[in-house]
């Protein structure tokens, strides 16, 4: 598909979907049915958590409210992707991840279907199996009409640039796949506490990824990799200094890196799912305007996109890009 078959209008890359029935499955591995720890809840804090709980899954797999919303936010096309905070599939077995996401890209193939104009959509694939991933990976770009994956932060203990994963980064590139990644949420015990597993804990998530990606030297073996991390990247583009000193100084972090941590950088896409202006100014003194992408983690995140961007301080020409224009090349190498 090409953008100019789509709707008009801003590209949001971060659109949150939950398949009902993955759900049924999924939800006693994931992160958002635990109780926060360190507090002690009233009666009507519960209820009103459960409220939310409830609001939050029956609209992510609410696909006929979803446009009316699009509109009302002024977005043209969603890049739809399942919520991997709650239907992460890498606790499972080979086979049974393997069906698991194979249902869920199914279920999202045949919505997105019914309005193309509006939809696009990424895959989920059973990283823990990488060479399952891999396979999936290429029938989500060849028989389903996907624009690629999302992917986690890890996999179990594993990093995303382990070695162990490469046969999914050799598909990925092969196919011209967008890799977005997204934290299925930090499970430790230290971000049990207040959500710290949801205000800190994606955040150091997306740092991590990224430096896995460097380090580990995915980045340097796969230049042609389309790679977009949301929430603006997490910690990493905001704090450099002390990654470059690293680099300059421990010839052990450049055993696979032939630039310096900040060139990297510049290769990957962020989204602008940060809400805080004075955060997306420094991404994108950090990595260009050119890098960065609308999103809205819809349905959860910001109904008023274009204020936010608008109130950025960015050129007109900078906003058309986040908007759309820069969607438009990471998606369809335009």
């Amino acid at each position: 598909m090409s953008a100019r078959k789509l709707a008009t209008g801003p590209i949001d890359v971060h659109a949150h979907v939950v398949v009902p029935e993955i759900w049924d499955v999924t939800k006693a591995y994931s992160v958002f049915t635990r109780p926060p720890e360190g507090v002690v809840l009233s009666e009507a804090a519960r209820a009103a958590a459960a409220d939310r709980v409830a609001f939050v899954i029956a609209s992510m797999g609410d696909m006929e409210a979803r446009v009316g919303h699009m509109d009302g936010m002024g977005v043209g096309v969603q890049v739809l992707s399942a919520s991997l905070v709650h239907q992460c599939t890498y606790w499972a077995s080979h086979a049974e991840g393997l069906a698991l996401d194979r249902r869920s890209n199914d279920w999202i193939a045949e919505r997105a279907a019914r309005d193309p104009l509006r939809f696009l959509a990424l895959g989920t694939v059973p990283l823990q199996a990488p060479e399952l991933a891999a396979a999936e990976l290429r029938r989500c770009m060849r028989e389903l009409g996907f624009v690629g994956v999302n992917i986690s932060t890890r996999v179990g203990e594993m990093e995303i640039g382990d070695a162990r994963l490469r046969p999914f980064w050799e598909a990925a590139a092969e196919e011209g796949a967008l890799v977005y990644i997204h934290p299925a949420g930090n499970p430790a015990p230290r971000f049990r506490k207040h959500f710290l597993w949801n205000s800190i804990g994606q955040s150091f998530e997306e740092a991590m990824a990224i430096a896995s990606l460097m380090y580990e030297g995915v980045l340097e073996s796969f230049p042609q990799l389309s790679i977009c991390v949301s929430h603006g990247g997490g910690y990493m583009p905001t704090y450099m200094g002390r990654i470059e000193r690293n680099w300059v100084e421990k010839p052990t972090t450049r055993v696979n890196m032939r630039r310096s941590p900040t060139e990297y950088l510049k290769t990957l896409w962020y989204d602008t799912c940060v809400y805080d202006t004075q955060a997306l100014r420094v991404l994108a003194q950090t990595v260009g305007a050119d890098r960065i992408v609308l999103g809205t983690d819809y349905p959860v995140g910001d109904r008023n996109p274009h204020e936010f961007v608008a109130a950025c301080g960015f050129s007109e020409a900078e906003v058309a890009g986040i908007m759309r224009g820069n969607a438009e090349r990471m998606l369809f190498k335009s």
